[in-house]
């Protein structure tokens, strides 16, 4: 739930066709997170429908951000204990495999043993 102080309502005449109404009410309404700089608009008949679009869409901008910052962490966390384990890949044998710790990628232990390394090898990025 966002703190209401940190909010700043904004409320103004709707834009497009609409007739003589939409042209003296102030039905539209603009959200803006003041911590954030996140801004969220909606523009419908009454004003208490506008107000609660625009801050349904501005909670979801606002988790979206906080989501990917998340993923960037964990992906940043990840790759930090890749640079620092020690074991890098799992040959089971049982199974006829070969896990590469760093790609996450399973490779068939038959290939690896002939030497094509290339099946384990992460293809986005070469910075592992």
């Amino acid at each position: 739930m966002l703190n209401k102080r940190d909010l700043k309502i904004e409320y103004m005449r709707g834009q497009g066709p609409g007739g003589q109404k939409k042209n003296v009410t102030d039905s539209a309404c603009r959200i803006t997170h003041i911590p954030t700089g996140i801004q969220s608009y909606c523009d419908e008949r009454n004003q208490s429908t506008s107000y609660r679009k625009a801050l349904e869409g501005l909670e979801d901008k606002i988790k979206a951000v906080a989501y990917a910052l998340k993923a960037k962490k964990k992906h940043a966390n990840r790759l930090d204990k890749i640079r620092n384990t020690k074991t890098i890949r799992t040959y089971n044998f049982k199974n006829q495999t070969v896990k590469d710790h760093r790609t996450k990628k399973i490779a068939s232990l038959k290939e690896v043993l002939r030497g094509n390394l290339g099946l384990l090898r992460d293809t986005r990025s070469t910075s592992i």
